[in-house]
Parts: structure tokens; sequence; C-alpha cells
């Protein structure tokens, strides 16, 4: 449960949010919560028909609910009946956090260390720690917590939000409304090696890395440099915690890519790509638009556009099912096999 500082009516929720209300009793909310936690000053939601009983035995002041909703089904309950209620929900919980936010001047903490030639814009809230190298520029209302670094020659959009301990190496470009969260690392060198005279010869890794607008990458996640080039995140794509892309990786627009997923150098996803957790691909690999891998599969060669993969190697989804389910019959199998071989000899 989330209890917030603005109390709010379903009227002015309605003001705000499309959809129908329909009351049965005067109510003030002060919460978002789940349907069996909820109280009489609760908003809820409810979408999915396995918690139906619990929609029932709910005591919310407010639940969102489908637009076609029996709403004879609660005869006492306050309704709001929306397209899709927890996209609508969410959008509730946002407005609420943003009525919550105490309304402060933004700061430069005094013990922040700003390069002389650094250009910050207006509005700028730079933490207690924060270290700002030669030439960075940092665009109007953007926040960087405590402990953040920013090294020499790094451009950051505006309406950023870095949290405690980011680092973003030198020459990178992060475009606007991008949220970093604590302990992602930008720009490190990318993995790049070569046996000679049997020594490891560190090659050197002299690209950037390239984050557009409305990115988000979730804690202690690596986006390494290119070699050469830059290594790219497209617009509205969304990171994980603890997700690695390598060097010279180009992701597209609005994908997702979920925990623990690694991306050799030089991979290519496209536009609206998911990636479940633990999905590993090989080097110089191409993902076409609109893909889902599943859950710790292993991607070694291109996947085209529009398909769903799943499994070590991953292959069709529906195949790689095929496959697990037959597993279960190998032992039978072998033991036939074994038999027939042993009354042929």
């Amino acid at each position: 449960m989330k209890i917030f500082k603005q109390i709010l009516k379903p009227e002015l929720i309605a003001a705000q949010i499309p959809g129908r209300l329909v009351i049965r009793a005067e109510v003030f909310l002060d919460n978002v919560a789940e349907l069996e936690e909820a109280n009489n000053h609760s908003v809820c939601f409810y979408q999915d028909k396995k918690y139906f009983k619990k929609l029932l035995s709910s005591k919310a002041g407010l639940v969102f609910v489908p637009a076609d909703f029996d709403e004879n089904i609660l005869p006492e309950g306050n309704l709001f009946k929306v397209e899709i209620p927890y996209i609508y929900f969410m959008l509730l919980v946002q407005k609420w956090l943003e009525l919550d936010q105490p309304q402060t001047a933004k700061k430069i903490a005094p013990n922040a260390m700003i390069a002389g030639d650094a250009e910050i814009a207006e509005d700028v809230e730079l933490g207690s720690g924060v270290y700002i190298g030669s030439k960075v520029k940092i665009g109007k209302g953007s926040v960087l917590e405590a402990n953040c670094v920013v090294r020499e020659n790094t451009v950051i959009g505006e309406n950023c939000h870095f949290f405690p301990n980011v680092t973003v190496y030198h020459d990178c470009v992060i475009g606007n409304d991008v949220i970093l969260h604590s302990g992602v690392r930008i720009g490190a060198d990318g993995f790049g090696y070569l046996l000679h005279d049997n020594k490891q010869f560190k090659l050197p890794q002299v690209g950037n890395v390239i984050i557009k607008d409305e990115v988000e990458i979730g804690a202690n996640s690596c986006v390494d440099r290119a070699t050469l080039g830059s290594t790219i995140i497209g617009k509205g794509t969304k990171l994980d915690n603890l997700v690695q892309v390598g060097h010279n990786c180009v992701i597209g627009e609005n994908s997702i890519l979920c925990a623990q997923v690694g991306l050799a150098g030089n991979t290519y996803i496209g536009d609206r790509v998911y990636l479940a957790g633990q999905v590993g691909t090989a080097d110089h690999v191409t993902i076409g638009d609109d893909v889902m891998v599943g859950a710790q599969s292993g991607v070694a060669g291109n996947v085209a556009a529009d398909t769903k993969v799943f499994g070590y190697p991953a292959r069709e989804a529906g195949l790689t099912r095929r496959i697990m389910a037959s597993e279960k019959y190998l032992p039978e199998l072998v033991r036939y096999y074994r038999k027939e071989i042993k009354e042929k000899n």
C-alpha cells in the first residue's frame, strides 16, 4: 500500500483520466493498494478474471474496472470504468506521485566538483560528491544524485535523472528524459583483446555510447563504449537491472531487455523487441523488429522479424516446446534401443 499526502476525490480523478464513474457513496482517497489489502480510502484496479473473488471481498473505495464490466456485480462499490484498467491505474499513480512531490528549488551541493569549462543549464540539481568533468554539458531540469561521475566531453540532455553512484565515461551522448538507476556504468571499455605473442593485447576502445530520449536503465547495468563508432540505445527502450550491453551494439526503439540479459559485441536489436531474463546473444547477431525471446535462451544466429523464439539454442518457440515435451520419453527410448541392439547381437 502506498499512502499519499494529497487526498483525492473520484471526480478529480475522472477529470484527469478518460473513463466513466459509477459512484454509490462519497469517498476520500489517500492510497493505492492491492485488492486484498485495500481499505475504504484505497484505489485499486481489476482486470484479470482470476482475481474476481478478491474483487468481491475488497473494501476499496474506488476500483478501476474494464469498460464493459457489469456494474451490478458490485451494487455498493464505487467503480471507474476505463478501457485498460492497469494502464490507467498506473497513470493515476504517476500523476499522484507528481502531486505529492515537494516543490523545492533545485540546488548544487557545496562539495560537488565541477570543471570550470563545464556548461550546467538552469534548474539542474547536483548532489553531494558529484563530479563533472571538463567540457561536460548538462541540460536544464536534470538531476544527478549523490556521487555521480560524468567524465569529460559528455553531453546530457534535459530532465534526466541519475540516481546515486552513476558513472558516465568520456565522450558519451545522453538524450532527454533519460533515467539511470544506481550503479549504472555508461561508456566503460568494450571487451576487446587479441592474442599476440601468447599475450592478450588490449585493443583501444575509442568509440562512445549514444543513449536516445526516454531510455531507462536499471540498477548495476553496463553499456560498453564502441571500439570504433557508437554503441546506441534507441528512444524509449528500457533495460532492467544487471543487463550487459557489449561494444558496438545497436538497440532499436521501445525494446525491453529484462534482468541479466547479456549482449555480445556488435549485436543488432530491432524495434519493440522483448528479451526475457538471462537471454544471451552471440556476437554479430541480428534480431529483427517485434521479436520475443524466451527466458534463458541462447541466440546464436539471426532471428527474423515478428517471431517468437525460445531455448538453447534459440528456436521457434512452438518447436522448442515440442522438443521439451518429448524429452521425458528419452529414457524409455534409450532402453528400447539398447534392448534392440542386444537382441541383434
